[in-house]
């Protein structure tokens, strides 16, 4: 029986909405009399053959009294298609037999219970119909509450879902510059120390490019914020298609760039730091007024040759070797490598 059926029949004060299955006429007569009696009202529909209880709108029935021994059929073979029709109704097997493995097997069958016609049946037959439509009532609520919690549950699911998702996305908001996409300073910051010691853990090499942009602050001050702005989103995005997966690139503050690159040896590092230099020059060149008006500065430094004993001091060396470049004579790679025992800023490439 549905649940849109349960709510009216529990704040209802009407008789209950009996059918009474019993093809012998004078006991369906004195069964409907105690009921109706007992229930104060004429609720009671009285059917001789299971074809005829098929027949009724059985989602307009709270219980049903079967009998046993019917012309059409046994009291099993109504049970089981009457619960076809209608599962969960809370049927009551009525007959004139006394033997337990018949009344056991309508409990299995899905009957509520099992009255004998014989005695004083017709006394406690009232009882057992509220005994059972008061067990139905409670299996029915106990089904809405059910419900009701699984609802609840999935909400909450969601819930947690959209939160955990909100939370995702400000951790990724908080740690994202919100100009150029790349990573922040504080990302690197705390993944930093994590790359440098799975780098000594393994015994790999880690290597820091730094970048900066020669002309920037000449040019931001010249053409104004906005073609700032946007050639660091410019350098953002040749930056973020040159980065491997494992790689991670941040902007360090104002028009300073850097990738550290796990698990990367000098020659790679340099490889990957020209084709950023030479991809930029083919982006920025259509933008500028003259040649060469803004380009860029880089500085190298690997974890094994340059001897850092940190992933901070990785950084500063980068930074050295950035400062040299610009020193130099800018739009250069500057690489930190070994020489005479000591390591030395070496120029790899020069506009």
């Amino acid at each position: 029986m549905s649940l849109e059926n349960d709510a009216p029949m529990k704040a209802r004060k009407d008789p209950p909405r009996l059918l009474l299955l019993e093809d012998d006429p004078d006991i369906a007569s004195l069964m409907r009399d105690v009921l109706e009696e007992h229930f104060a009202g004429e609720g009671v529909r009285v059917c001789g053959t299971i074809a005829q209880a098929l027949a009724q709108d059985l989602s307009q029935v709270d219980l049903i009294l079967c009998d046993f021994n019917l012309p059409d059929g046994t009291g099993l073979t109504a049970l089981k298609e009457l619960l076809t029709r209608q599962a969960g109704l809370p049927v009551i097997m009525v007959t004139g037999e006394s033997d337990y493995r018949t009344a056991l097997e309508a409990l299995h069958a899905g009957a509520y219970d099992y009255i004998v016609k014989a005695g004083e049946f017709l006394s406690i037959l009232p009882l057992m119909v509220e005994k059972n439509l008061s067990r139905w009532r409670t299996k029915q609520e106990n089904i809405r509450l059910q419900r009701e919690l699984e609802l609840s549950l999935e909400q909450v699911r969601r819930s947690h879902a959209q939160l955990s998702s909100m939370v995702a996305r400000l951790e990724e908001m908080a740690l994202t510059d919100a100009l150029t996409g790349l990573s922040n300073r504080r990302h690197l910051s705390e993944d930093l120390p994590r790359l440098f010691a799975e780098t000594t853990r393994h015994n790999d090499d880690l290597a820091c490019i730094m970048i900066d942009l020669d002309g920037f602050k000449s040019l931001n001050d010249a053409r104004g914020h906005q073609q700032g702005d946007d050639l660091l989103r410019l350098a953002g995005r040749v930056i973020l298609a040159n980065r491997r997966e494992s790689d991670l690139a941040a902007r360090y503050g104002g028009d300073e760039f850097v990738l550290i690159l796990p698990r990367t040896d000098a020659a790679t590092a340099v490889h990957l730091a020209n084709r950023i230099r030479d991809d930029f020059d083919d982006a920025v060149r259509p933008l500028m007024r003259q040649a060469q008006e803004i380009a860029m500065s880089i500085g190298i430094a690997c974890a094994r040759s340059s001897r850092a004993a940190s992933g901070e001091e990785l950084v500063r060396i980068a930074d050295e070797m950035l400062y040299v470049a610009k020193r130099e004579g800018k739009a250069r790679v500057v690489l930190c490598e070994p020489r005479d025992g000591r390591v030395a800023p070496h120029v790899v490439n020069a506009a």
